[in-house]
């Protein structure tokens, strides 16, 4: 059991939301204040008693119940233990550890106070926390504070999808075990099939059957591609408006999606199937706020205001979805970072170093592009190593696989 050491709570306050937003010395000053606590078995944190304070979990399991008596696991070290065991605090909503767990509080007001103070200052940072500041928008805040209440619509994965990926994270599992799901969705068997005979995975003789194109796939590419299928759904909808924003979000996340197979394919140590979901998750976390802002007519009035509150919120917003959703670190952590350009954290490249460059590749030849740092500048493009940039024809490799980039991309239309 880990004492109050302040470098233990500081490692913690890196890792977990809002907190790791702060500037270091303002996440020092709140570490200084913070506590841990341990939970024996069925020991419980109720919420309505625990408002003051920002509660994370650091070992162990919880179970969250509320007073409708629906339950979510909380396990540590899951992208969900990043974020704040409650966000809410109505009566009867509790947390009951499932075995002996360890959970670190931060004081929620000492974070108020450090954000304010570092927003009047410029130092640090821009920072989510700071809902109330007076230069944040209206729509800014209101999509804020219905983050915090835990009232913000957040997408959700088709059944298929969910019990495909179920499925294969049980080792026993077989390629006719996943057929045999597959088949339950007519649609989903035919764009598989589809999928196995195209030009990324075109052989000799092409596959007729469900079973034959997840063997060719193989059960961890099939799954990543059942889900990247499926994700098409989530970026739907019937408001003329939103629908139109919905289908942009998609033509670049799918455009995203495309480059990072073809650079995964490329790149030492990384599955493309894996960067193709990555792609396509990495702007996830937008369509809650588009949802938001819909449901309230913002959609049309402001755009600039309503493409900054995106950008400051997207961090936020893709980490809370993708881990209601149950994706894992490292997909969460790209989607996080997919546009902190200049990130050099660690020497191993990860699927956020494949989107970064994949999204300033796409970047080239717009207006975007002066904003942005170029491709053979960044940490990103040493760690892939990936050989040849021209700063107007882009990536060699890309060049090269433009038929295979298009079939993906094709694929996921």
């Amino acid at each position: 059991m880990e004492s109050n050491d302040p470098r233990v709570l500081i490692r913690v306050a890196e890792a977990v939301y809002p907190v790791c937003e702060l500037g270091d010395e303002a996440r020092r000053r709140l570490a200084e204040q913070g506590r841990l606590e341990v939970l024996r078995p069925h020991g419980r944190i109720v919420a309505a008693a625990d408002s003051a304070w920002l509660t994370y979990l650091i070992r162990g399991e919880v179970t969250l119940v509320s007073d409708k008596g629906e339950n979510e696991e909380v396990h540590a070290n899951s992208p969900r233990a990043r974020l704040p065991l409650f966000r809410i605090h109505p009566p009867g909503l509790h947390a009951e550890a499932r075995v002996a767990s360890v959970v670190v509080r931060f004081s929620r007001p000492l974070l108020h106070s450090l954000t304010a103070a570092e927003r009047s200052t410029g130092s640090g940072e821009e920072i989510v926390m700071a809902g109330n500041a007076a230069d944040d928008s209206p729509l800014y805040q209101r999509i804020y504070q219905a983050y915090q209440r835990d009232e913000l619509e957040l997408p959700s994965l088709p059944d298929i999808a969910l019990r495909i990926r179920e499925a294969i994270r049980n080792p026993d599992v077989s390629v006719k075990d996943v057929a045999k799901m597959v088949l339950a969705d007519p649609v989903l068997s035919a764009r598989l099939i589809h999928v196995a005979n195209s030009a990324a995975y075109r052989r000799d003789k092409p596959v007729t059957t469900v079973y034959q194109a997840v063997t060719r796939l193989g059960l961890a590419a099939a799954q990543s591609i059942a889900i990247s299928l499926a994700l098409k759904h989530v970026f739907t909808a019937d408001a003329p408006l939103l629908k139109q924003r919905m289908q942009a979000l998609y033509q670049h996340s799918s455009q995203i999606a495309s480059l990072a197979y073809v650079l995964a394919r490329h790149s030492h140590g990384f599955n493309a199937e894996r960067g193709m979901l990555a792609g396509l998750l990495h702007d996830i976390g937008v369509i809650p706020i588009l949802t938001f802002a819909a449901q309230h007519d913002n959609l049309e009035h402001d755009a600039a205001e309503l493409d900054k509150t995106i950008s400051r919120l997207r961090r936020i917003t893709s980490h809370l979805v993708l881990s209601r959703l149950g994706f894992e670190e490292d997909l969460v952590t790209a989607a996080e970072q997919a546009e902190d350009w200049m990130r050099d954290a660690h020497a191993t490249p990860d699927y956020a170093d494949l989107l970064v460059v994949a999204q300033l590749h796409s970047h080239l030849g717009t207006p975007q592009m002066q904003h942005l740092p170029r491709i053979d500048t960044t940490p990103a493009y040493r760690k892939l190593d990936l050989g040849e940039f021209d700063p107007h024809h882009g990536l060699a490799i890309l060049r090269e696989a433009h038929t295979v980039s298009a079939a993906i991309q094709q694929m996921l239309h």
